[in-house]
């Protein structure tokens, strides 16, 4: 008798010999002391990718390792993903090599990557200084197709008290529910307001919420109203 009539297993396992995934220090960092933290990442992308539809271009705007932004490749079709850490993008280089995908080492308030379909850019507005995120939303529009959609995800302000303290030092400028609304409707004629706690993404009771999605839609011609 087989070793595989034996132990099937032997069979499933032969079947998964690909490539390892090596994790860069950000995600290490969250696997190590919080990876329910990554869990809840994963899920906020999934929402982003089902929400903006196969057969349509994204831009992974902070793409950290490009664990996401695989994640939008996937349900999307196409996905670049853009950060200014090199090392976490020489990790997504490393990782995820498809021809739906393509990462660079950017400053986003300097570069020129085209027009999207969708932009996603999850846990980054709150580590731009209140003073220059006007400018860091212009320049979502700008890379934006007329009916393109911008999804932005931020810890809302009322869960900073739980934050670690690793967290807290990046947390320049955290929006409330209301605050968020006010401001991207500034650039986007309809802001829709999601809630999250844990992977639960809901539409209850924002100041409870532990983490805010924006849905921005119909970007404003000519400037912010």
């Amino acid at each position: 008798m087989s070793s595989t009539a034996i132990n099937p297993w032997l069979v499933v396992k032969e079947g998964m010999r690909l490539e390892p995934i090596t994790l860069g220090n950000h995600v290490s960092y969250w696997m190590r002391h919080s990876p329910r933290r990554l869990l809840y990442s994963q899920a906020y992308y999934k929402f982003a990718g089902k929400l903006i539809g196969p057969g349509h271009s994204v831009l992974d705007l902070g793409c950290g390792e490009g664990l996401g932004t695989w994640v939008l490749a996937k349900e999307c079709g196409r996905a670049q993903g853009v950060d200014f850490d090199a090392e976490a993008i020489d990790a997504a280089k490393t990782n995820w090599q498809s021809d739906a995908i393509q990462f660079s080492c950017e400053d986003f308030f300097e570069a020129r990557l085209g027009r999207f379909d969708a932009i996603v850019a999850l846990d980054v507005i709150e580590h731009i200084p209140a003073d220059h995120s006007e400018k860091w939303i212009r320049m979502i529009q700008d890379h934006l197709t007329e009916y393109g959609i911008a999804i932005l995800g931020t810890p809302n302000i009322t869960a900073q008290q739980y934050a670690s303290e690793v967290a807290r030092a990046g947390h320049v400028n955290l929006y409330s529910g209301d605050r968020l609304r006010d401001q991207l409707k500034r650039h986007f004629h309809q802001v829709f307001l999601f809630g999250a706690n844990d992977e639960v993404v809901h539409t209850g009771y924002l100041p409870m919420a532990h983490y805010l999605i924006a849905v921005c839609c119909r970007k404003r011609q000519g400037g912010p109203a």
